[in-house]
């Protein structure tokens, strides 16, 4: 079948990945000192951390939704056995702004790749955003001077749905009005990439970062170490 769209995901296939808790932690801190609460390292800890596995459990228990920044934060306050609506909406904007205090980085290959695929294919993004909303990495793809190469950006936050649910990806690929089997998608993820991108009908290209368990029946049509790669492995597809 004829390629004629190529998606990306966003983190660790365009960026590097990583922990913004080093950001969110101390200003977490510093609110609720604010509010009169001085929690231990290790009870703030807990308490951070008990938002995100709040979102662990539920977003594969119901059938993959998208967890709002809001509902995470809610889950940290009560934890901790607080509640405002103030200390709420200002917890939410740390958490989904820390993106911004150290923006991520590109990774090897990004621009080459996305030159190559702008002058043959539509091209979409399709990401899970986590607590940093799409408006935001709206923005970090624009610092990068890379947003002019997408047709279209399909945000988890925007869909209410994550990966590996078909939706998603399905939801990019009907706003560039592509079928399923003429389009490929680019990601580093196994289970959220590869499985998600098959279940919608498309051909997938793993960018792969790390050793991942595989599940019977899904195999990426072509696996690459950097972007660098994709040209050859998009023309494997033609």
């Amino acid at each position: 079948m004829p390629i004629e769209a190529v998606t990306f995901d966003f983190w660790d296939t365009l960026v590097y990945n990583r922990n913004y808790g080093e950001f969110r932690l101390p200003e977490l801190k510093r609110v609720l000192q604010s509010y009169g609460i001085d929690l231990s390292d290790e009870e703030l800890n807990e308490a951070y951390m008990s938002g995100f596995r709040h979102s662990s459990r539920v977003i594969p228990a119901e059938n993959y939704r998208h967890v709002e920044t809001g509902e995470i934060v809610d889950k940290v306050l009560e934890t901790i056995g607080y509640s405002s609506a103030k200390t709420r909406e200002t917890l939410v904007k740390i958490y989904e702004e820390a993106i911004l205090c150290d923006p991520p980085k590109l990774k090897e290959g990004v621009t080459e790749a996305l030159d190559y695929v702008r002058d043959r294919y539509k091209v979409g993004l399709i990401s899970v955003t986590g607590v940093s909303p799409g408006r935001l990495v709206r923005e970090i793809l624009r610092d990068h001077d890379i947003l002019h190469y997408f047709d279209v950006l399909t945000f988890s936050d925007e869909v209410k749905l994550v990966k590996p649910n078909p939706r998603l990806f399905t939801a990019c690929l009907e706003e560039l009005r592509v079928k399923p089997m003429n389009a490929v998608h680019v990601g580093d993820s196994y289970k959220s990439d590869v499985i998600g991108a098959i279940d919608a009908g498309m051909r997938t290209v793993l960018a792969k970062t790390r050793e991942q368990e595989q599940k019977e029946g899904y195999v990426a049509d072509v696996v690459i170490h950097s972007l660098l790669e994709l040209p050859d492995a998009l023309r494997s597809l033609e």
